[in-house]
Formats: structure tokens, C-alpha cells, sequence
């Protein structure tokens, strides 16, 4: 078989070669510089500009995280606490002190939390009236100039 030339001489090379830029791959140290982005609150745009992307290509490949931006920041938290309590456990003391810290800290916001929310019981659903029952009660409510006459006071005492 012979190699096919193009006009200035050179052979033409049929390979499997994607043309253009390759596709972006997210690693797992993006993966964490993005939630801690959007842990701190960042926009779409400006977390893109920091990787290097365009905002349709980091919509694309960090999508699962986008969706979850409001738990980053608990995600965040959860995962320095489990890194600072593996450290203590592995004899870092000063690891150990402050993982006991942020687990007092979190017991306090949590009956703090329970605190507040004592007073807010939920409250019933008014009973949902029909037609004829909404009118009967209006009707029955109704003053002024077009409320029904009011009983006669009849003297019953007769000494």
C-alpha cells in the first residue's frame, strides 16, 4: 500500500488523533478546591476563573457539586473534623484538643438550636371550608347596616 502525499510532499498520517483541545478532566484536587469555593461562598464565575475554565465547562464537569452548594460548607466541616479526629487518634494531641473543641462547640450550637426552636411549634391547618360552608359563616358574621335585628328583651320578672 502506498502512503498518500498531500500538495506540498508530505505523507498523509490517518490515525485515531482527536483533533482540537483535549476535554477537561476533574481531578480529585479540583474536586476539593471547588467545594471549598463554594464552601466559602463563591459565584459560578469566579470559581471558574479560578480554575481556569469557562462557566459552561465547569457547569458540565462539576455539576454534582453545584447542586449540592448549599451542604459544601457542612461537607467541609465534617471532613476536617474526621481528618482532625484521625489525627488524634493517631497520637497528634493538639489534633486531638481541637477536635474535642469543635465537638463541644457543635453540642452547644446544637442546644442552642433546640433552644430557639421551642417556641416554634407548628402550627394546625385551619380546617379547608366549601362553598356553602364559607358562605353560611359570612352570612352568619355579617354587621353593620344588613345584620339581622337583634331578639326583643322580654321581661320574664313578673314580683
Amino acid at each position: 500500500m502506498t502512503p498518500d502525499f498531500d500538495l506540498f510532499g508530505n505523507p498523509i498520517l490517518i490515525g485515531d488523533a482527536k483533533r482540537g483541545r483535549p476535554e477537561h478532566e476533574p481531578s480529585e484536587e479540583n474536586i476539593i478546591f471547588v467545594m471549598v469555593l463554594l464552601a466559602a461562598g463563591q459565584t459560578n464565575k469566579e470559581v471558574a476563573a479560578t480554575l481556569g475554565l469557562s462557566v459552561p465547562t465547569f457547569r458540565k464537569h462539576y455539576f454534582h457539586l453545584l447542586r449540592q452548594r448549599d451542604l459544601m460548607l457542612d461537607r467541609l466541616r465534617t471532613k476536617l473534623r474526621v481528618s482532625q479526629i484521625k489525627q488524634g487518634l493517631s497520637g497528634n494531641s493538639s489534633a486531638l484538643n481541637a477536635a474535642l473543641a469543635t465537638l463541644d462547640k457543635v453540642k452547644a450550637e446544637s442546644a442552642q438550636k433546640s433552644v430557639e426552636n421551642r417556641g416554634n411549634a407548628k402550627k394546625e391547618k385551619a380546617v379547608k371550608l366549601g362553598k356553602k360552608e364559607q358562605r353560611q359563616l359570612t352570612a352568619e358574621n355579617i354587621g353593620g347596616k344588613f345584620a339581622p335585628p337583634s331578639a326583643p328583651k322580654l321581661i320574664v320578672d313578673n314580683r
